[in-house]
């Protein structure tokens, strides 16, 4: 029985780890082969938003307007699905335009959200 328990626990541990594909030995006379491929990183699609990309929630405007709380003009509120810790999960963030009309997210306006 604690065998078995081991053997399921330390199974656990490596499935939890990112990329596997290894063959433990227990050290009993036993190996097994873990043969397995966390593909953590790569691109996928959640409720139709490919990942990798920001999405304004609103087309930007751009009116030369100055938001003083975000130190640049044209601000808007846009969103990502990406990976976070080995976790797939989405970014919401506040962007805006400085002088030259190049984009920018501000910072420390990055939300965090693990998506399941």
């Amino acid at each position: 029985m604690l065998k078995q328990v081991s053997i399921a626990v330390l199974a656990g541990a490596m499935l939890a780890s990112a990329p596997v594909a290894a063959q433990v030995d227990l050290g009993v006379g036993a190996d097994i082969d873990l043969g397995v491929d966390v593909r953590v990183g790569e691109p996928y699609t959640y409720r139709g938003y490919d990942s990798g990309r920001w999405y304004a929630y609103e087309e930007p405007r751009r009116a030369g307007r100055y938001y003083d709380n975000y130190g640049g003009y044209d601000c808007y509120k846009a969103f990502q699905y990406t990976w976070h810790d080995g976790h797939r999960a989405r970014y919401d963030a506040y962007w805006c335009y400085d002088e030259g009309g190049r984009k920018y997210e501000v910072e420390k306006t990055r939300a965090v959200v693990r998506v399941k």
